[in-house]
């Protein structure tokens, strides 16, 4: 089902798709409507859908170990989420709320295997463009760290950040 919305040409998902890819896409999102308020994404569940902000705002909160939430981001039209659990199926890591009325569209995986096979090409620009916006989300958050490493007095971080940092960076498994 087309939405009667689609997404603005900010929107990185849909960078460098022909007009045939990008109808291709839109034929396959499904739109919805969320009032101020409600949890769109909840940390901790898993659904394997690709979500488009069309109109509103929404937060990224993560629960933190002491029972808070600590805010992550504000998400504005355009900006995609679900992204990690979409190509590898895990509980999020995150919520996402609306903080206004919110229309979103949402890609799920069964329709997203069905591009696959009906236009290759606009699948793997959607894949592309999804690791380009967690490359940026992923630089931004190293910055950020780094940043607040070298800022923190106590000396013990920075270590920690070096051999976390030697971690991420080494002991993946694949």
């Amino acid at each position: 089902m087309t939405p009667p919305e689609t997404p603005s040409s900010s929107c990185p998902l849909f960078q460098d798709m022909s007009l045939d890819e990008r109808q291709e896409v839109l034929a396959r999102l499904i739109h919805e409507s969320f009032p101020a308020g409600e949890t769109i994404l909840r940390e901790g569940r898993s659904t394997q859908m690709l979500w488009i902000i069309v109109r509103g705002r929404c937060e990224v909160a993560k629960m933190m170990h002491d029972e808070t939430e600590q805010r992550l981001a504000i998400l504005e039209s355009g900006a995609v989420f679900g992204e990690m659990s979409f190509f590898n199926p895990a509980p999020h890591s995150a919520s996402v709320r609306a903080l206004n009325e919110v229309e979103v569209m949402q890609l799920s995986r069964e329709h997203y295997d069905e591009l696959e096979r009906i236009c290759p090409s606009g699948a793997c620009k959607v894949m592309l463009n999804t690791v380009k916006v967690l490359s940026e989300r992923l630089r931004r958050m190293d910055d950020w760290t780094a940043d607040f490493v070298q800022r923190s007095d106590a000396p013990r971080h920075y270590e920690e950040w070096r051999d976390f940092r030697a971690k991420l960076y080494s002991d993946w498994q694949f």
